[in-house]
């Protein structure tokens, strides 16, 4: 441990002496107090890099100082300690936000584990937080994550456009899963439009005889069912963007629509009469060749040129290998926090594994497979034996592959599998099916089978 600085917080001075005496002689800086307010005065004057908090406090409870304390610095790790029959108490405490808990008599062993994977937790999101920022570009509330000149370029043309405030037409194009999403809320964010609307729609979930319904609404009585007027997208997103994904697949009827709207900025219900007009940025985005779509005819020329104003072209992962690994511990610690896990990385032969992937799903498919790994893992860190069986060009070794039972059946082994991961994420299905790269309804569907 390196002279790290360690306040004690306790009522008691016996337990006090005792306790800066030991951690002394273990090479740590020591500063005993004896209640709550010369705790926080303590942490004011100097910064700490660990609390020992009792419970007890003259001056009120430990569990009412947390807040403060992590208020003061939100990473600094607090260990709670408690007398016999408040573990209840020491447990809500850790849900609070405490490192851990000790219950008295403190053993001097178990105290010093303790403190030493409380700095070493610290010092890994310290370095987490600085290996993030030296690879991240934040707009706003969306970051896009990695070092390759490609993304650097995307970066740059994002904060372009937004500084000049244009509404120009933008065209994002990419394979499925390269993030093309991200992007166009990277935009938005980053434009003056950030506090307004963003309204994303995928094209392809659009049933062809609703599209212009959904996009530009209906007057009551326009169709059958149509009891009431209802506002369409573009409406509700007026002073905002709207962003149509796989704009590639819209059906040829409404690619004129859409067409004249970017002509005029209005439109009409379905079923109405009067002109609607709005302000709207539009941002859509394909993973089809629309060159090859408008030779074939299945994509109107006029419309490609209007929407293709700006390009931007996000590269597949494969073609992005310098993205891989920081994209790959972003989502690590993103999944970390959302499963309260710990895990703390990958070992270098697990990164050159992940490198080595061609990543056939992209973006998307890395935090899937990340997110599964963290709700399945139980190690401190991810090695290659924790990755799907395609990562590796050599076949496994035998002390990594499961005896073969060859009484179960391919279902007897899926529906195993598939009861494993409901129950490590709390029969949450649509992060079940997130993780099994199924839909929501495939996994229902699987689930009433057994």
């Amino acid at each position: 441990m390196n002279a790290a600085r360690v306040v004690i917080c306790d009522d008691e001075m016996l337990i006090r002496l005792w306790l800066s005496e030991r951690l002394r002689e273990s090479g740590l800086r020591t500063e005993d107090v004896a209640d709550g307010a010369s705790l926080l005065a303590a942490l004011a004057r100097e910064p700490a890099d660990l609390v020992l908090l009792d419970l007890r406090l003259p001056d009120g409870s430990g569990m009412d100082l947390l807040p403060r304390i992590k208020a003061l610095d939100p990473t600094l790790p607090v260990i709670m300690m408690t007398a016999y029959g408040e573990v209840e108490t020491a447990v809500a405490a850790v849900r609070a936000g405490a490192f851990h808990f000790l219950e008295k008599p403190i053993t001097l062993a178990e105290l010093l584990l303790l403190i030493e994977q409380a700095l070493e937790a610290r010092q890994l999101r310290s370095d987490v937080d600085r290996y993030r920022e030296g690879y991240r570009w934040q707009f706003a509330d969306v970051a896009l994550v990695g070092r390759s000149a490609a993304l650097r370029r995307i970066a740059e043309l994002i904060t372009r456009v937004g500084a000049k405030g244009s509404t120009v037409n933008i065209l994002v194009r990419g394979e499925s899963g390269t993030g093309k999403d991200i992007v166009a809320r990277a935009i938005h964010a980053r434009g003056p439009r950030r506090a307004q609307p963003f309204i994303s729609v995928n094209c392809t979930s659009l049933p062809e005889q609703l599209v212009e319904s959904e996009l530009f609404g209906h007057e009551a009585g326009a169709y059958t069912d149509a009891r009431e007027t209802k506002r369409g997208l573009f409406e509700i997103a007026h002073n905002g963007t709207i962003f149509l994904d796989e704009i590639g697949d819209m059906p040829k009827s409404m690619q004129s629509k859409l067409l004249h709207f970017l002509e005029t900025h209005a439109f009409r219900r379905v079923g109405g009469v009067r002109n609607i007009e709005v302000d709207v940025h539009v941002i859509t985005a394909t993973n089809r060749n629309l060159e090859d779509a408008v030779a074939g005819g299945a994509f109107r020329e006029d419309l490609f040129y209007r929407l293709n104003v700006i390009p931007v072209h996000i590269p597949p992962l494969r073609e992005r290998k310098d993205d891989i690994v920081p994209l790959a511990r972003n989502f690590l610690n993103d999944s970390n926090l959302r499963s309260h896990k710990t895990i703390r990385g990958f070992t270098p032969e697990a990164e050159r594994l992940l490198l080595n992937y061609p990543w056939p799903g992209n973006v998307r498919e890395l935090r899937n497979l990340i997110e599964r790994l963290v709700i399945l893992g139980t190690s401190d860190y991810i090695e290659p034996a924790h990755l799907p069986v395609q990562f590796s060009a050599q076949a496994p070794r035998a002390a990594q592959v499961e005896p073969l039972d060859e009484s179960r059946t391919l279902a007897e082994v899926e529906r195993a599998y598939i009861n494993q991961v409901m129950q490590k994420v709390e029969m949450n299905k649509s992060r079940a099916a997130k993780i099994l790269g199924i839909s929501r309804q495939t996994l229902r569907k699987k689930l009433m089978e057994e």
